[in-house]
C-alpha cells in the first residue's frame, strides 16, 4: 500500500506573469503613488511648526489643519485603503501554489493608510 505523496506534481502551466500578477503590480504602484500625493498634501494642510524663533519674533502661524486640503487628504487615503484591500482580496484568492506569495507592500500600504486616517480624524 503506497501513501499519497507529493511526487505527482502537476506541470506548471503559467508562462510568466499573467494578467492578475500584472494587476497586483499596477495596484501597488498606483496605491503608493496616491500615498505619495497624500504626503505632499499633508505638508500643505498640516499646521505650521511652532518654534522658538517664531515665538521670539511674534510671528502669527496657522495652528489648524486646512479644511479643504484635509478633505482631499481623507478622500485620497480612503482610495489607498480601497486599492490595497482589493489587491489583498485578489491576492488571497490567488494563493494556490507554493511559488505564490503575499505582497507585503500592499499590507504595509493598508496599515499605513488606516493609521494615517486615524491620526487625521483624531485631530
Amino acid at each position: 500500500m503506497k501513501l499519497h505523496t507529493l511526487d505527482n506534481k502537476q506541470p506548471e502551466r503559467r508562462q510568466g506573469p499573467d494578467l492578475v500578477h500584472r494587476l497586483f503590480t499596477w495596484l501597488a504602484i498606483v496605491g503608493w503613488l496616491v500615498f505619495m500625493v497624500c504626503l505632499i498634501i499633508t505638508h500643505y494642510a498640516s499646521p505650521e511648526m511652532d518654534s522658538g524663533l517664531v515665538r521670539y519674533w511674534h510671528i502669527d502661524i496657522r495652528t489648524y489643519w486646512r479644511p479643504t486640503l484635509t478633505a482631499w487628504l481623507e478622500w485620497l487615503l480612503w482610495c489607498c485603503v480601497l486599492l490595497s484591500s482589493v489587491s489583498l482580496v485578489l491576492n488571497w484568492f490567488r494563493l494556490k501554489r507554493r511559488s505564490d506569495h503575499l505582497h507585503i507592500n500592499i499590507i504595509l500600504l493598508l496599515v499605513t493608510s488606516l493609521g494615517f486616517l486615524l491620526y487625521i480624524n483624531r485631530q
